[in-house]
C-alpha cells in the first residue's frame, strides 16, 4: 500500500516545507510515493534532485525495507537523482546498520544495503570506503584493538576476504582521504603486509603537520622499536624538501624515547629551523588538525620547542645565540617569552628587556616580565617612557606607576616637550591616587594642546575643573582657555562652518555665539563613543531644547548625510543631546530602517543616541529594543541595554527602576481622568481588557462614549486606546521576564506602580502576586480587586508589610493543591492572566540531585534544528558558534538579575539536508566566577559551576521546561 499523504507531509513539516505544492520535484515525489503517479519523476537539474534527498527519512532499516521503502529507493535512484541523493541516503542508513539485530537479520541488512550500492554501480571497494567514511568512527588515533559492532563486523570480513587488487584499490582511496583509524585497524587485521605502505603514504609526503605529528606519537608509543624506522624515513623525507618543522617534531617525538641518540639531532634541528629566513611567516602550526580541528594541545608550537632545546642543551650558548637573534629582529613565536621565564627565571630579565627594545609585542613581554620581582626590572623600564611605539609606552606606564619615585618622575616627564611623553607622563599620575598627582594634572590641564593628553587628565580628574558664579561663567572660562590653546581658530571640520547652521538658543534667549559653538562641536568631537563630552556638559545646560529642534535637525542630516561616518558620530550625539521629540521619532524610525537595510553599526550608534535623548518616550523604545533584540541581531540588543543600563546609572536607579518610572499615566490622576461633556463630568478608567471606560457623576459605568461629546473628546479618547494599546504592547513581555527573573519591588514600590498608575493597574488585577519576606520565604500569595483591596486565596483581606517585598507569583512556589485552587479562582472571577502564569509547565529540583552540577537527562535525545531554534530563541537562549570539526554548540540564557546562566551542550550531524542537534549536558554557572567566553563547556567553568540546589529554583524551573517543551516540539521519530 502506497504511503499517505499525512506520513510523507509530517516529514516535510519538521523540515518547514509546508508550502511544497510550488516546489520541484517535491510535489511530483510526492504524487509518486502516494500512488497517484506510476513514473518516479526524473529531475531537470541537480538543484532540482537535491530536493528528492528529502525522503531519505523515510526509509527503514534494509531488512525491513518493504514496497513504500522501494518506491522511495526508486524514487532517489534515477541516473540524475542519485548523485544529488547519495550522501543523504548513507547519512540516514549507515547509522542503522549498527542497530541491535538477529544473525539473520543482520545478514539481510548488508545483503540489501550493498545489492543497491551495487545496482548503482559501486564496486565492492567502493561500498567498503564508503561505510568507513559514514562510520565515523576513523577521525581519531586510536590504534586500540576494535569492539566490534554489525557495521565494524562486515567490515572485517569484506576487507579480510578481499583480493590483493581490492586492497590496493583500498588503498588508493584512503592514501588520499587520508588518516582514518578505522581502515588502518582493519587493514592491519586483515592485510598486515599492507600496513607499511599505508603509513608511509601518511607519514612520509607533505601532509597536515598535526595529524602525522599525533599519528607519529601514538605509533611510537605502541612500539618505539618497530616504527623508528619509518620515522626516520620521514624526518629525511622532509629534509630534502626543507620541512625543518616537520624535522624538528620528528627528532623531538623520537627524542622522547631514544633521547641519547636522537637529542644531538634535535638540537641541530632547533638551529635548522629557527634560522630558516621565513620562519614564522608561514608556521604550519596555525593549521589545525583535519581529524580534530585544532592544533593539538600537547605540541609545542615549532618556534618555542626549537628554543627550548637549545636553552635546555646548551643553557650559555644559547643564551648568547638569542641575544644575536633578538638584536637582528627575527621572529620568535609569542610562547617563547613565558618559556624564558620558566627555563630562566630571573635571568630572563635581560633578554625580555632586549627583546621590548627591539620592538618585540610589549603586549606579550610585560605580562611576562611582571611575573618576577619588580625591582629586578622596574628601574630600566624608564627609559621606555621614550620609546617610539605609543603602545609600548602605555605597558610601561602600568608598571612604572607602581615605582616609588612615580610622582617625581612623571612630574619631570610632565615638562617634555614632546606630547608623547607628556601623555606618558599623564598615564602614570593617572594610576596614582595621590593628591599631589591630581594638582599636577590640574596645573598643566588648561595649557596641554595635546587633546589626547589633555582628555585623559580630564577623565582623571572627573571633568569638574572650573568654579564659577554662575553656569555661564563656567562655560565662558572654558572657551577662553581653549581659545588660548589655538583650538577655536577654525571649525572643527571643513564643511562645518558655524555659520552655515541654524541658530541655536540658550534659555537666556540668547543665540549661542561662535566661539562658543565652536568650543561645543570641538569638544563633542573628542568623545570617543556616544556620550556627553565632560566639558560640553555645562554648555548643554545652557540650551534651550524647546527652540534648537532645527540646529539638531540640521545635525542629524548632515551625519546622514556623511552615510554615518564613525568619525562623525558626535554630531549624532550633539543632535541627539538637544533635539526636540521630532528628532527622537526620526532617530527611532532611523533605527529600524538601518537595521532592515543592514547597517548595523549606525542602528547600534543610534540607539545610544536616542538613549542620550532622555525623554520617557524614546528611553521606552530604547528599553523595548534591549528586549526585542536580545537573540537575534544580538548587537543591536547589546548596544541598546548598555544605553538602557546608562541612562539608569545617571538617573541614580536601577534598569527596572527606569522602566516603572517611564511608563505614561496619560494624564490621569491617579486611575482616573476627568473629561468634562456638556457641564457634566465625567471619569475615565481602563477596564480589564485595557479599554477606557466611563463612570458618570453617579459612579455608573457607562456603555459607550457620553451622548453629545464633542469631535475633539471623542479624537482624544480615540488617540488614548491607541497609545495604551502600545503600552500594553510593551509591558506584557516585560512583566512575563520580571516573572521568569523574579524581580523584587518593595511594598511603597508596588503600590506607587501597581496601584496608582492605570494601566499597570490592570496588570495588578489579572496576575497573582507573592509576598515575600525579607529572607525571601513565601509569607502569602494574593490577588488585587478592582476597588484596589489585596485578597489572600481564603479571601482574607491584607497589608503589605514595610519591610516586605513583592513579586509576580511562579507556579513553582505552590503545592499541587493551592496552585489548583488559584486557577479555580481565577476562572470563578473571570479572570484572565495576561501571559501565562500559573499554566506554566513547572520543573522541581529532585532532592537527589541537589548537590549534581549536571543535568544529565536530555542527553540521548536528537532534535531538528529548525523547529529547535526557533523555540529556543522565543524563549531568550542564545545560540553559541560551532567549533572543530565535531560541530559542537552551546545555547546559553543568563539571568543577569542573580549573574546566572544556564547552558545545554549539543552536538550536531547532518541528515537530509537538514541539521540534527543531539543534546548533551544542561549546567549552571555563576557569572562572576566563570571565565568569560562564548563558547564553553563544563570542563571550562569548573570553579563556576553551580550545585542545582544553588540555582533559585524559578530559574531552574524555566530553563528544565524550555528544554522538555523544545523535545516535545522537535523530537524526530
Amino acid at each position: 500500500m502506497p504511503y499517505t499523504k499525512e506520513t510523507i507531509l509530517s516529514q516535510l513539516e519538521k523540515r518547514n516545507l509546508l508550502h511544497y505544492e510550488n516546489i520541484e520535484p517535491i510535489q511530483s515525489g510526492i504524487a509518486f510515493l502516494t500512488g497517484q503517479t506510476t513514473n518516479a519523476p526524473v529531475p531537470a537539474s541537480v538543484e532540482a534532485a537535491e530536493r528528492l534527498e528529502i525522503f531519505t527519512s523515510l526509509l527503514q532499516l534494509p531488512e525491513q525495507w518493504d514496497e513504500n521503502d522501494r518506491l522511495v529507493l526508486q524514487l532517489i535512484a534515477t541516473e540524475t537523482a542519485w548523485p544529488a541523493c547519495k550522501h543523504a541516503f548513507l547519512a540516514t542508513i549507515v547509522p542503522m546498520l549498527d542497530m541491535p539485530g538477529t544473525s539473520s537479520s543482520i545478514v539481510s541488512r548488508f545483503s540489501y544495503f550493498t545489492s543497491f550500492l551495487q545496482q548503482r554501480g559501486s564496486t565492492p571497494e567502493e561500498i567498503g570506503s564508503l561505510l568507513i567514511s559514514y562510520s565515523g568512527d576513523g577521525n581519531n588515533f586510536d590504534l586500540a584493538p576494535l569492539k566490534f559492532t554489525p557495521l565494524r563486523k562486515f567490515l572485517q570480513d569484506l576487507i579480510k576476504g578481499a583480493e590483493k587488487n581490492v586492497v590496493e584499490a583500498y588503498l588508493r582511496t584512503w592514501k588520499q582521504k587520508g588518516w582514518n583509524s578505522l581502515f588502518y585497524r582493519l587493514l592491519i587485521k586483515g592485510h598486515p603486509d599492507f600496513e607499511m605502505e599505508y603509513l608511509e603514504s601518511m607519514l612520509l609526503t607533505a601532509g597536515n603537520l598535526a595529524d602525522q605529528q599525533l599519528l607519529a606519537r601514538v605509533l611510537l608509543q605502541n612500539n618505539g622499536i618497530k616504527y623508528t624506522p619509518l620515522l626516520e624515513s620521514a624526518i629525511n623525507n622532509a629534509s630534502k624538501r626543507t620541512d625543518h618543522a616537520t624535522v624538528l617534531y620528528g627528532y623531538d617525538q623520537l627524542a622522547a624515547h631514544f633521547p641519547e641518540k636522537y637529542q644531538p639531532l634535535l638540537l641541530q634541528a632547533a638551529y635548522d629551523y629557527l634560522d630558516m629566513p621565513a620562519v614564522g611567516r608561514n608556521e604550519r602550526e596555525h593549521v589545525p588538525s583535519v581529524i580534530t580541528g585544532q592544533w593539538p594541545a600537547e605540541l609545542l608550537p615549532a618556534g618555542v620547542m626549537a628554543i627550548r632545546e637549545i636553552l635546555q642543551q646548551q643553557r650559555s650558548a644559547g643564551l648568547l645565540w638569542l641575544t644575536d637573534y633578538l638584536e637582528a629582529k627575527r621572529y620568535l613565536h609569542p610562547g617563547t617569552f613565558q618559556l624564558l621565564i620558566d627555563l630562566l627565571q630571573e635571568k630572563a630579565v635581560p633578554v625580555l628587556l632586549k627583546a621590548l627594545n627591539n620592538d618585540y609585542d610589549a603586549k606579550v613581554i610585560l605580562p611576562v616580565l611582571t611575573q618576577l620581582d619588580k625591582a629586578l626590572y622596574i628601574d630600566q623600564l624608564w627609559p621606555f617612557t621614550l620609546h617610539k611605539l605609543k603602545s609600548v609606552r602605555t605597558l610601561v606606564a602600568v608598571i612604572l606607576a607602581e615605582h616609588p619615585l612615580a610622582l617625581e618622575k612623571a612630574a619631570e616627564l610632565l615638562q617634555h616637550k614632546k606630547a608623547d611623553q607628556r601623555l606618558t607622563a599623564v598615564q602614570i599620575l593617572c594610576r596614582l591616587n595621590h593628591p599631589a598627582a591630581r594638582d599636577l594634572l590640574q596645573q598643566a590641564l588648561h595649557k596641554e594642546i595635546n587633546d589626547d593628553t589633555r582628555d585623559l587628565m580630564l577623565e582623571t580628574l572627573g571633568g569638574y575643573t572650573i568654579t564659577g558664579e554662575s553656569e555661564l561663567d563656567i562655560v565662558h572660562q572654558l572657551v577662553a582657555y581653549a581659545r588660548k590653546r589655538n583650538k577655536l581658530s577654525k571649525p572643527v571640520e571643513k564643511w562645518l562652518e558655524e555659520s552655515s547652521l541654524p541658530p541655536l538658543y540658550l534659555f537666556n534667549g540668547d543665540i549661542m555665539p561662535t566661539d562658543m559653538l565652536r568650543f561645543l562641536l570641538y569638544r563633542m568631537s573628542r568623545a570617543k563613543d556616544i556620550r556627553t563630552d565632560m566639558e560640553a556638559k555645562p554648555i548643554l545646560r545652557l540650551v534651550d531644547r524647546n527652540r534648537s529642534g532645527e540646529f539638531a535637525a540640521h545635525l542629524f542630516r548632515l551625519y546622514n548625510d556623511q552615510e554615518g561616518d564613525t568619525k562623525l558620530k558626535y554630531l549624532l550625539t550633539l543632535s541627539a543631546l538637544i533635539g526636540d521629540e521630532l528628532l527622537a521619532d526620526r532617530l527611532v524610525t532611523c533605527i529600524y530602517d538601518w537595521i532592515a537595510a543592514k547597517r548595523m553599526k549606525m542602528a547600534e550608534q543610534a540607539v545610544g543616541a536616542l538613549a542620550l535623548h532622555g525623554s520617557d518616550k524614546a528611553l521606552r523604545t530604547v528599553e523595548l529594543l534591549s528586549r526585542k533584540y536580545r537573540v537575534r541581531k544580538a548587537n543591536i540588543g547589546a548596544a541598546a541595554l548598555a544605553a538602557w543600563q546608562q541612562a539608569a546609572t545617571e538617573q541614580g536607579v536601577s534598569i527596572h527602576e527606569l522602566g516603572d518610572r517611564i511608563i505614561p499615566n496619560f494624564g490621569f490622576n491617579g486611575l482616573y481622568k476627568q473629561v468634562e461633556v456638556r457641564n457634566e463630568i465625567y471619569r475615565i478608567y481602563l477596564d480589564e481588557h485595557f479599554k477606557p471606560a466611563w463612570l458618570n457623576e453617579k459612579g455608573r459605568r457607562l456603555k459607550a462614549i457620553p451622548t453629545g461629546a464633542s469631535t475633539t473628546v471623542k479624537d482624544v479618547v480615540k488617540a488614548l486606546g491607541k497609545e495604551i494599546t502600545e503600552t500594553v504592547k510593551l509591558q506584557s513581555p516585560r512583566l512575563e521576564h520580571f516573572l521568569v527573573i523574579q524581580r523584587k519591588w518593595n511594598a511603597t514600590q508596588w503600590q506607587q506602580l501597581f496601584l496608582q498608575n492605570p494601566v499597570m493597574f490592570v496588570y495588578a488585577t489579572r496576575l497573582v502576586w507573592g509576598l515575600f519576606d525579607k529572607e525571601d520565604q513565601l509569607i502569602t500569595t494574593f490577588r488585587c480587586q478592582e476597588d484596589g483591596k489585596l485578597f489572600t486565596l481564603a479571601d482574607t483581606s491584607i497589608t503589605l508589610p514595610t519591610n516586605s517585598h513583592i513579586r509576580i507569583l511562579h507556579p513553582v512556589y505552590l503545592d499541587t493543591d493551592t496552585l489548583r485552587r488559584w486557577k479555580h479562582k481565577l476562572n470563578e472571577l473571570s479572570i484572565t492572566p495576561v501571559f501565562p502564569q500559573l499554566e506554566r509547565p513547572v520543573a522541581a529540583l529532585p532532592p537527589q540531585q541537589a548537590y549534581s552540577t549536571c543535568v544529565h537527562d536530555f542527553e540521548d535525545i536528537s532534535l531538528e534544528s529548525e523547529v529547535l531554534n526557533r523555540h529556543m530563541e522565543q524563549k531568550g537562549w542564545k545560540l553559541s558558534d560551532g567549533c572543530d570539526s565535531k560541530y559542537v554548540y552551546t545555547w546559553h540564557k543568563t539571568d543577569d538579575e542573580h549573574q546566572l546562566e544556564v547552558i545545554v551542550e549539543m552536538s550536531s550531524s547532518f541528515q537530509d539536508n537538514s541539521m540534527l542537534l543531539k543534546l548533551g549536558k544542561l549546567y549552571f554557572i555563576d557569572k562572576t566566577k566563570a571565565p568569560q567566553r562564548w563558547l564553553r563547556s563544563a570542563e571550562d567553568t569548573q570553579d563556576g559551576l553551580l550545585p542545582l540546589k544553588n540555582v533559585p529554583p524559578v530559574f531552574y524551573s524555566e530553563a528544565i521546561t524550555d528544554i522538555a517543551v523544545s523535545r516535545v516540539k522537535a523530537s524526530l521519530p
